[in-house]
């Protein structure tokens, strides 16, 4: 008897769905704070290792093995696959985007997360713009430009805080009273829980408005481009509200 006939195949099946209830499972325990949200990354690793492994027995199995053991291996390829492809977008995106996790338009003076740096967690990022580290990565990575309107900016200041808030991102200080006028808010992921921090700065022109924008994560070293897409997509959307 070979060792791949030695292997049942329900066996097989079942190790594959166990491996694949591992993901939630870390998801819902790093959500709930029962550990570190690096523990249920190092789970998911561990996990797609096994899995690929499931996968490749499965797949040795399918070419060999009779008709009466197709149903189970074929669930055992589909319960590998389903996390393998979702970890292998993870390590694709880590890849494509910068490994930084703190995006602005402007990469001098960035505006300042005053509001933010008061509820951060000692284990969170400091506030601080590290402009040396982040703006030569950022802009390798990205496009990022300031929004450049013809509007007030109080006209501005409403748009952009009518548009926070449809986006259901939670609204942490605001100032419309002396320039430049600001926004902050915060915005936390579905998934994993993760909380962002976003902050709008209004500044007066001779023309209209000048618009910059900063979006940085509390946690994690890389963003896989999360904070650079809200940027592009709110100011995007924010202009197209203007007109």
């Amino acid at each position: 008897m070979s060792v791949l006939e030695k292997v049942p195949s329900q066996k097989l099946m079942l190790v594959a769905l166990t491996l694949l209830a591992v993901y939630p499972l870390a998801v819902i325990a790093a959500r709930l704070e029962l550990w570190h949200f690096s523990n249920s990354f190092l789970l998911f690793i561990v996990a797609a290792l096994a899995s690929f492994v499931i996968l490749a027995i499965g797949l040795l199995k399918l070419s060999k093995g009779d008709k009466s053991d197709t149903p189970a291996i074929l669930v055992t390829i589909i319960a590998t696959l389903l996390p393998l492809s979702t970890l292998g977008s993870f390590v694709y995106k880590a890849q494509k985007y910068p490994f930084i996790h703190d995006i602005s338009t402007d990469l001098v003076h960035a505006p300042q997360l005053l509001a933010a740096a008061k509820i951060r967690l000692e284990s969170d990022h400091s506030v601080e713009y590290l402009a040396g580290e982040v703006a030569a990565l950022q802009q390798k990575g990205y496009n990022l430009t300031p929004l450049i309107v013809t509007q007030q900016p109080a006209q501005v200041f409403n748009a952009a805080k009518a548009l926070m808030m449809d986006r259901g991102w939670e609204l942490l200080a605001s100032e419309n009273l002396q320039y430049p006028f600001t926004l902050e808010a915060s915005h936390t992921s579905l998934l994993f829980g993760f909380t962002d921090d976003i902050v709008l700065r209004i500044q007066a022109t001779k023309e209209g408005s000048h618009v910059d924008m900063r979006s940085m994560s509390r946690v994690g070293k890389s963003d896989m481009g999360a904070n650079a897409k809200r940027i592009q997509t709110f100011l995007s959307d924010l202009s197209v509200g203007l007109k």
